[in-house]
């Protein structure tokens, strides 16, 4: 009798049929090993063909398909009978050491994961007397690149990957999974199909997010996908396809008569003390993004200024996210900040509180006039009309000082080696300016020809 239950120390169950499928004009039936996992059908061929007549199945007395056996049927299809059952009992010892593998799961340096795929996998390998090589799931598999990722060291650079990667790595695949529990899918590698961009685009669409971050979260999957190519994982080609282009956003600058404006608020004055929290370190918020406004640093630079070497004229510091280092001489404004602070400027308070700061400054300078901004979300363009401080961010100190050099004429290519951008298409998106300062710029190309 062949037994069809595969048990393991309590630890990992399961049942596996043989069924036999017939193909039209054929005397012998093929014998396919079946089961179900998670609701999934599994079905491996046994390389096993027979007779239907010769063929037993499942009753409420007996357990476990199999070939009848008998002499009756003569020696030699008795012998062939039997050869066939002991290659079936040979399957069931693998599907037994399958679950084995699988309950000792946390003990192997590749885990096994319990599913259909893992199963047909497993033991086609061992019916075709192959090495099994054990399929790493897309999660474990994208856990542990981000780990390795995470050690790896950038060979330009010698310094390890900045954690802003890591993360955005880490979120993208929290989205993918919060993807996959909305739609009841399963992570596993046949998700990434030619329908899969519909359907995720569909779903990002859903949830509001932004046309940047969209591509953002395909460039990262391709970047998962890419590796698990190499590694024989996902043979569909059609993550290639994935979209990744981003889109320009609308975004403000600051001019420099706005950055005085900021610099010039006294926090001494009575009417100033009124609107603000006195404990809330908003005036060293301030300083800091204007120097960052006139050096046009990341705030991961600015945040914290320690580590930067101030000169008499140039501040030099190898700037977290490049690690590329860049020499930034001083405006006099940075210089007299400098001075308040005896050269050891203060760290900036977290990114949350740090933005609530710069807008209020903002309001508190006077930078309200009605300002439209449109943004893509959701697959929807969606405008709205606020006070310009409200659309102030962070990273709009490094913008203006990008749009400010290039409308004091600064070549394009000392404004790059300060911000650090290594094409000109690049650079040319933090230029936020209006159709108006265009044909400003350009008329006084041609006012300065008039004067030859």
């Amino acid at each position: 009798m062949i037994e069809n239950e595969i048990s393991i120390n309590g630890k990992f169950a399961m049942k596996v049929h043989f069924n036999l499928r017939r193909k039209k004009d054929s005397v012998k039936s093929q014998i396919w090993l079946t089961t179900t996992i998670d609701g999934e059908r599994a079905q491996v061929y046994t390389g096993q063909r027979i007779e239907e007549r010769y063929w037993i199945k499942t009753s409420r007395t007996e357990v476990g398909e199999r070939v009848r056996e008998s002499e009756d049927f003569g020696h030699l299809q008795n012998l062939t009978n039997k050869k066939v059952n002991d290659e079936l009992r040979k399957i069931l010892g693998y599907c037994h050491e399958y679950g084995i593998a699988v309950s000792q799961t946390n003990l192997l340096t590749n885990p096994l994961p319990h599913n259909k795929d893992s199963f047909e996998d497993f033991i086609g390998h061992k019916i075709r007397g192959e090495e099994v090589k054990i399929r790493k799931e897309p999660k474990s598999f994208i856990l542990d690149y981000i780990d390795r990722k995470s050690k790896q060291v950038n060979k330009n650079t010698g310094r390890t990957i900045n954690k802003g990667t890591i993360y955005n790595h880490k979120n993208a695949l929290a989205r993918l999974e919060e993807f996959c529990k909305s739609k009841h899918f399963h992570l596993v590698w046949d998700l990434f199909n030619a329908r899969f961009e519909e359907n995720f685009t569909a779903w990002m669409n859903e949830e509001d997010f932004a046309v940047n971050t969209i591509a953002s979260q395909y460039s990262i999957i391709k970047v998962w996908l890419t590796e698990a190519e190499k590694e024989g994982l996902i043979t569909d080609k059609s993550f290639h396809s994935y979209p990744t282009a981003t889109h320009e956003v609308d975004n403000i600058y600051l001019t420099e008569d706005e950055i005085q404006r900021i610099y010039e608020i006294d926090f001494s004055s009575e009417e100033i003390k009124k609107q603000i929290d006195p404990q809330s370190k908003i005036e060293e918020s301030r300083d800091l993004f204007v120097v960052a406004c006139w050096t046009g640093l990341r705030y991961g630079d600015w945040k914290d200024l320690s580590k930067a070497s101030l000169g008499d004229r140039f501040l030099t510091i190898a700037t977290h996210k490049t690690h590329k280092t860049v020499k930034i001489p001083f405006h006099p404004l940075v210089k007299a900040i400098l001075e308040k602070y005896d050269r050891k400027l203060p760290k900036a308070v977290d990114k949350t509180r740090t933005l609530a700061h710069i807008r209020l400054c903002g309001k508190l300078a006077g930078i309200d006039q009605p300002t439209l901004i449109s943004k893509v979300r959701g697959g929807k363009e969606h405008t709205r009309q606020e006070p310009k401080y409200n659309f102030i961010m962070n990273h709009t100190a490094r913008r203006s000082f990008a749009t400010n050099m290039y409308l004091r004429r600064v070549p394009i290519v000392s404004i790059m080696a300060i911000t650090g951008h290594t094409t000109e298409a690049n650079f040319m998106k933090y230029i936020k300016l209006t159709a108006d300062e265009h044909a400003e710029v350009i008329a006084e190309s041609f006012e300065k020809d008039g004067k030859l």
